[in-house]
């Protein structure tokens, strides 16, 4: 009756001719391409999560404002920005709550709106703020800034036994002079003293005032 069958022992050389073929196809450059390639993979995630939340929506001026003119709802719009350190914005959700209200600084267009560029103008103490409608006429037809430096003139109207309506009242222009609705009149905010601010008001009321530039 035959025995077992023989078991060889394993042929060493053959083995180590294997592993070092397996060594072999380990190559040096394939591993540098492969540790490469999962770098740029995370550099490249790192950089689209940066992005994805620096990157904000604030408001940009589509048309320049002068200071003290009023925000139409076309002169600002969206646009979406990266981090911008140092840089003063307004989130693009507040457009609505600037449309209407008065640019406090000048907006230059292609900028972006700063914190506090947009708003009601201040008053200081001591002063009123107040509308006026003038007659053709009535002011200079060279062009008006917000901030220029002017004087309310008093003029006797045609019923005016005397032409004694006082001294002219100091006063700073708070917005460009506008064409009234009626395509005549002209528009303009200015800033008086409290204490003439009666006066003015009676008087321009009753088409007694000229506006003129002051030096």
């Amino acid at each position: 009756m035959p025995g077992p069958p023989e078991r060889r022992a394993p042929d060493v050389a053959s083995l180590e001719r294997g592993q070092h073929q397996l060594r072999a196809r380990r190559s040096p450059r394939w591993i540098a391409a492969g540790v490469l390639a999962i770098c740029l993979g995370g550099i490249g995630a790192v950089l689209l999560y940066n992005g994805a939340v620096t990157s904000e929506q604030v408001l940009r001026v589509n048309s320049a404002v002068a200071r003290g003119e009023v925000v139409e709802a076309g002169d600002l719009g969206p646009v979406t920005v990266g981090s911008l350190p140092g840089v003063s914005t307004v989130p693009a959700e507040q457009l609505d709550e600037l449309v209407g209200q008065h640019a406090l600084v000048d907006l230059p267009a292609g900028s972006l709106v700063p914190a506090g560029g947009v708003g009601a103008p201040a008053v200081a103490e001591g002063t009123v703020r107040m509308g006026l409608s003038l007659a053709p006429g009535r002011l200079p037809s060279q062009t008006l800034t917000p901030g220029d430096r002017v004087l309310l003139v008093p003029v006797p109207g045609p019923d005016d036994s005397s032409s004694d309506l006082g001294s002219a009242v100091p006063a700073v222009l708070d917005s460009a002079p506008e064409t009234a609705p009626d395509g005549v009149a002209s528009l303009v905010d200015v800033t008086v003293d409290s204490a003439a601010s009666e006066r003015v008001a009676r008087l321009a009321a009753t088409d007694r005032l000229v506006l003129v530039r002051a030096g």
